[in-house]
Formats: C-alpha cells, sequence, structure tokens
C-alpha cells in the first residue's frame, strides 16, 4: 500500500469546505433537537429502568436448619455457604461438575436444603443471577431460574404487557434469545420507587408468570435529583472550558485560546448531534465521553500551535498562513496515528460490550473522529481568521496592548 504524500497538505486550503461541512451538520443537530429533543436516560429525565429476564424457573430452595445459610452466585456456578459457631462451610456446584438443574438440586439436598424441582433438564451454564443473591435461605421458597434459547417472548409481547403504562419503553438487552429487556418509564412528582417497580412488575408477572420473571437492574431518579444533575453537569463542563481558555492564554496567547474553545465547542456540538441523529441515550455516560473528548482534542489542538508559536518565533516575516499550514503538516502524521490507535482500543468495546460501556465507546470512537477533525481544519482556520484581529506574529507586549484596546 503507498503512503499518503503529506508533505504538500495545506489544511487551510479546505477551511471553506470544512466550515460549511460542520455548519450543515450542526444545523441538522439543531433541528432535531427542536423537532426531537434529547432522547434523556433517567439521569436526566428522572424516572425508572428496569432490566429483567424472562427465564424459566428451575427449582426453589428453603432451609429450617440451625446454621446460617447463604446462596449466591458467581457467572455460572452456585456457592452455598454455611456458618455457625463452630465455622464455615463452603459448598460450590459448577456448572462443569453439576451440568443440569437437577444434578444441582440433588447436590443442595444432599446438604439440607429442600428443593422443589421445576424443570431438571435446564443447564446450570445458563444461571441466571437476579436482585435476591445472595440470599439468605430461610422457610421461605427462593427461587433460582436459569435461562434458554427455547424462551419465546419478543420485545413486542414485552411491549403489549405494558400497554396500561403511558410513555413505557422497551428496548433489548443482548442477544434475543435471551429474553432480556430494559424497560423505562417516567415518574411522577412524589411517585416512590416501590410503587413505580410494584406497578410494572406486577403487568410483567401477569403476562410472564411471576416465577420466571428475573430482576437484573434497577435504577430510580426522582425529577429533582436528576435537575440537580443536569445542571451541575452543564455548570461542570462550562467550567472546564473556562478553565481550558484561561491556561492556553496564558500559555499561548489569547487567539490561540479562542481558536482553541471555538474547536471543542464545535466537538461538543457535533458529538451532541451525533447523539441526535442515532438517538442515544444523554445520560451521565455522555458527559464522562463529552470531557474525554474534550481532552483530547484539545491535546492535538495544542500540539499544533506549539507548531506554530515556534514557527512564527523562527520567523516573524513569514505569512502566518504558511506557519500554520507548515504546522499542520509537521503534526498530521502523528495526530492519525495517535487517532487511529485509540480507536484500535475504543471500537471493540463499542461492538462488543454492553449497557453504559458500550454508550460511552461508541461515544467517544464518533468523538475522536470529530475532534480529529477540528483539530486538523477548524482550530487552524479561526486560529487564521483571529490572526486578522490579534496578530499572533508581533510582540506579545504589543498583542496585549493592541487587545486592551479592543
Amino acid at each position: 500500500m503507498k503512503k499518503p504524500d503529506l508533505s504538500k497538505f495545506e489544511a487551510l486550503r479546505y477551511r471553506y469546505i470544512a466550515m460549511a461541512v460542520s455548519a450543515v451538520f450542526l444545523i441538522t443537530g439543531l433541528v432535531l433537537f427542536l423537532a426531537l429533543g434529547f432522547n434523556t436516560g433517567i439521569d436526566f429525565g428522572s424516572g425508572y429502568s428496569e432490566t429483567a429476564q424472562i427465564a424459566p424457573l428451575a427449582f426453589t430452595v428453603s432451609y429450617t436448619g440451625s446454621r446460617n445459610a447463604v446462596l449466591s452466585v458467581s457467572s455460572d456456578t452456585l456457592v452455598l455457604t454455611f456458618r455457625d459457631a463452630d465455622g464455615v462451610e463452603t459448598v460450590t456446584l459448577d456448572a462443569k461438575s453439576y451440568p443440569t438443574a437437577a444434578e444441582v438440586a440433588s447436590e443442595l439436598e444432599r446438604h439440607g436444603v429442600s428443593v422443589s424441582l421445576a424443570d431438571g433438564s435446564l443447564r446450570t451454564e445458563n444461571l441466571v443471577t437476579g436482585f435476591g443473591y445472595p440470599s439468605v435461605l430461610s422457610s421461605e421458597p427462593f427461587r433460582v431460574n436459569f435461562s434458554t434459547d427455547t424462551v419465546d417472548v419478543t420485545i413486542e409481547d414485552v411491549r403489549r404487557a405494558l400497554d396500561d403504562i403511558s410513555g413505557v419503553k422497551v428496548q433489548t438487552v443482548g442477544s434475543r434469545s435471551l429474553g432480556s429487556y430494559q424497560v423505562r418509564l417516567s415518574v411522577d412528582e412524589g411517585e416512590g420507587q416501590n410503587e413505580v417497580s410494584g406497578r410494572l412488575n406486577s403487568l410483567l408477572y401477569e403476562a410472564f408468570g411471576e416465577e420466571n420473571v428475573v430482576i437484573l437492574q434497577a435504577d430510580f431518579v426522582g425529577p429533582k435529583f436528576s435537575a440537580s444533575l443536569f445542571h451541575d453537569s452543564i455548570v461542570g463542563l462550562l467550567i472546564a472550558l473556562a478553565l481550558i481558555l484561561v491556561y492556553i492564554s496564558v500559555r499561548f496567547r489569547i487567539a490561540y485560546a479562542l481558536s482553541a474553545i471555538l474547536a471543542l465547542l464545535h466537538d461538543v456540538l457535533a458529538m451532541l448531534t451525533f447523539v441526535l441523529i442515532f438517538r442515544l441515550e444523554v445520560s451521565s455516560t455522555t458527559i464522562a465521553a463529552v470531557l474525554t473528548i474534550v481532552g483530547y482534542s484539545l491535546n492535538n489542538t495544542i500540539v499544533i500551535f506549539d507548531r506554530v508559536r515556534e514557527n512564527v518565533n523562527f520567523d516573524r516575516t513569514a505569512l502566518v498562513e504558511k506557519q500554520i499550514n507548515l504546522a499542520v503538516r509537521k503534526s498530521v502524521s502523528r495526530t492519525l496515528i495517535t487517532s487511529v490507535t485509540t480507536l484500535f482500543a475504543i471500537v471493540p468495546l463499542a461492538v462488543f460490550s454492553s449497557g453504559d460501556i458500550k454508550l460511552f465507546a461508541i461515544n467517544l470512537t464518533w468523538g475522536i473522529v470529530a475532534g480529529t477533525y477540528s483539530s486538523n481544519f477548524l482550530a487552524p482556520a479561526f486560529l487564521y481568521y483571529l490572526n486578522k484581529k490579534l496578530p499572533i506574529n508581533v510582540e506579545k507586549k504589543k498583542e496585549e496592548e493592541n487587545y486592551s484596546l479592543v
């Protein structure tokens, strides 16, 4: 493969195209925001989120002995722990040694635990975890569920079961064959988590049987807390940008600082536009991705601006346009290699992970692309135009005098 020739690359030649593309993209985001708004997570939108899995009941267990018995789960392994004055006894039942529910049940009974077997053919490797673990066993039966590829439940079935709740959102989590779904709904002022979860789960139990529904995760954020969290996140982002402005103004000059801030604002808006286009969830994970990209893009921009400053200090008589193009040309290989290497680590997370990690990785992937683009095309263009008002090829003392007169 022929190596691209960057020796004649001039970033400023493409400034009009770059600014036009960015303008169209950001206007698209503005239109989508006005028409649809953000798909806010419960962090910012308030509400209740629950992940439930439809998994057959394998057996129920109970214990009435004198010792304290705790049943916990780790991956495809059940761990039964007995505690009393004489010490601790641990019984490990893994999928390799006890491959079926019937064999697990038999071993539990051998250790004095009462078991009511529902389906002994289920595979231990498909053991389902849930809120009940670790469980302190008592005379009250505790359910143990295993997933199976034969569960005939679709996302449409879950939506129909929850028709009585207005504004509910359902999406599949992982493979469809797992029968795992995330359900989200908004909450009213004064409505508590127990009330919301009870209303939701009663419909799921009615549709699929209470013994077959396992609650894997539940999150609740009230309206007041979500509003406070959103406000604090925005304030944090603005403070970060203000501190960056101050730092670059001291480290470089005001023209560099303003150019970097404009490029960073573009990166933030570009990421939000990406989120709007693909209807990704906006949550605290999104803010984390934005702040990460601000730091990543700023690093690339400062490397280029440092080259510009070196070029200007070396020859103050040369055209600033040439000095900027030269700086970008010297840095572009380093920037591309860094970005591609980072993407090698991030893209697999975006493809193969799930939940907040997947969302973070998707946002970060786009942010790296947008940040690399803005550092090499937009930031130099902004510096080129600001140089006309705040020249960077004059002594800093003179520049400060000119700036004080503006």
